[in-house]
């Protein structure tokens, strides 16, 4: 049965398409592949990825996390084939699985990273800040929240003795983790701080990133699909979250779970029928990618 889509009707229609032309599926993960409070996705899920992978489709994960901790999770999540795409760190960089290929792309300058933090810690003196660097994550203080990213990722917390040596070289992105309180205070005030050099990136209800203007999923999935020859129009994004947004956009097909932010489901095509605690993206990619049900 053709797999029909339709751009919603606000928006300008995309192509449409039938299953046999999909090329390649990518993801989020947090709030979208995975259950709330959980490292892995349920054995339903794993089982529909490996189903894409059989039907000859690719699959490929789009994170705030490094392309190569991306890469290593398909191990722990037990899957038989290595990731087509892996998008890090919000748009800054993507590995290429047939090329065995990493890209960097985007990055903040020192100048940028010193402005982000002292701006955010001066107007809101109790934030945490943390920044990625030579497989670590350099805090200002490791509090509970920091805690328990570490045991979520595995990666090891590093405590600076001073600020500024978090803008001692270029770094992806730069994050507050927050409680959702926080969130609501913090949020305007980061959208103002944002200028043509960098930009604010709601990454989860209790996290708050700062990445380079051009850092996006999106982007990110427009380059490799040029340096990989795959026609753009053939590829379909899940997200949940804002920084979701660009990706969904510029995918075939996008994707916004039902449980998702309302900016993310405006730059949707589809929103699931189902939450990621009841497993909605590999509902949908079953339902209307293998078994080629109708959207219309």
């Amino acid at each position: 049965m053709n797999f029909l889509i339709f751009r919603n009707t606000v928006k300008k229609r995309k192509m449409i398409i039938c299953s046999n032309d999909v090329e390649i599926v990518v993801c989020d993960i947090d709030g979208t592949l995975t259950h709330d409070g959980t490292v892995y996705p349920s054995s339903y899920t794993l089982n529909v990825i490996e189903k894409l992978h059989a039907k000859g489709i690719g699959f490929g994960l789009a994170s705030g996390r490094g392309s190569e901790q991306l890469n290593n999770i398909r191990n722990e999540w037990g899957l038989s084939f290595v990731f087509d795409l892996t998008i890090g760190l919000n748009g800054s960089e993507y590995y290429d699985g047939k090329k065995d290929e990493y890209k960097s792309l985007y990055m903040l300058n020192r100048e940028d990273i010193k402005d982000i933090i002292t701006g955010m810690i001066t107007r809101f003196p109790e934030l945490n800040v943390s920044i990625y660097r030579n497989g670590m994550r350099l805090l200002r203080f490791e509090d509970d929240m920091a805690v328990e990213s570490k045991k979520r990722t595995g990666m090891d917390n590093l405590i600076v003795s001073d600020l500024s040596e978090m803008w001692d070289e270029p770094c992806s992105k730069v994050m507050f983790r927050v409680t959702e309180e926080q969130m609501e205070k913090i949020e305007p005030f980061a959208k103002s701080l944002a200028n043509d050099r960098f930009r604010d990136c709601k990454t989860q209800t209790t996290m708050m990133e700062f990445v380079h203007a051009k850092a996006n999923k999106g982007n990110c999935l427009k380059a490799y699909c040029e340096n990989s020859g795959i026609d753009i129009r053939k590829t379909i994004a899940f997200g949940d979250m804002s920084n979701d947004n660009e990706l969904l956009e510029a995918a075939g097909i996008g994707v916004c779970m039902i449980n998702g932010s309302a900016d993310c489901k405006a730059s949707a095509d589809y929103i699931t029928e189902k939450t990621n605690n009841e497993d909605g993206c590999a509902d949908f990619i079953e339902r209307y990618i293998l078994n080629g049900e109708e959207l219309l």
